[in-house]
């Protein structure tokens, strides 16, 4: 390749990573403006439960789910551990020993479990080893499907 043709390429490259750091702009910037309205009208998270009838469905309930969408996050730190991230909403906690036992299932043995809370959000982290009996390992991807379809 010339001299040209990767100076091209670096500035195509530079041009997209400044669209998507503009683009991570726009998208905090409306999150904090959300947040700010929400505080500024006094409103708080909604306190329904799902299964509730009255305002479920509406527009604004719909937003409110989207932006607190759960996050699952497995990273498998050597061949003999594992580590879980889970965020998810207070409305909507997840179910603790339901992620131990997919985890146990899966062939790994929890080391520690913690979780906090911060705002309207949950924070769980799960860190686990490869059970002693278990030769073959642990097949992350297995584990992140089965816990995505579990929140």
């Amino acid at each position: 390749m010339t001299q040209l043709g990767s100076l091209d390429e670096a500035v195509s490259y530079i041009k997209k990573l400044k669209e998507k750091v503009d683009e991570l702009h726009h998208r905090r910037s409306s999150a904090k403006a959300m947040a700010a309205a929400r505080g500024a009208s006094g409103a708080s998270t909604p306190t329904t439960t799902p299964t509730t009838s009255g305002g479920a469905g509406s527009p604004k309930r719909e937003k409110y789910w989207e932006a607190s969408a759960p996050v699952v996050e497995v990273r498998q730190r050597d061949d003999t551990s594992l580590d879980v991230v889970l965020v998810c909403s207070t409305e909507r906690p997840i179910i603790l020993h339901e992620v131990i036992t997919i985890l146990e299932e899966e062939g790994a043995e929890v080391v520690n479990a913690n979780h906090s809370i911060a705002g309207h959000k949950i924070f769980y982290t799960i860190h686990s080893q490869v059970a002693f009996s278990s030769r073959i390992g642990i097949d992350v991807s297995s584990v992140s499907e089965r816990l995505r379809a579990l929140v």
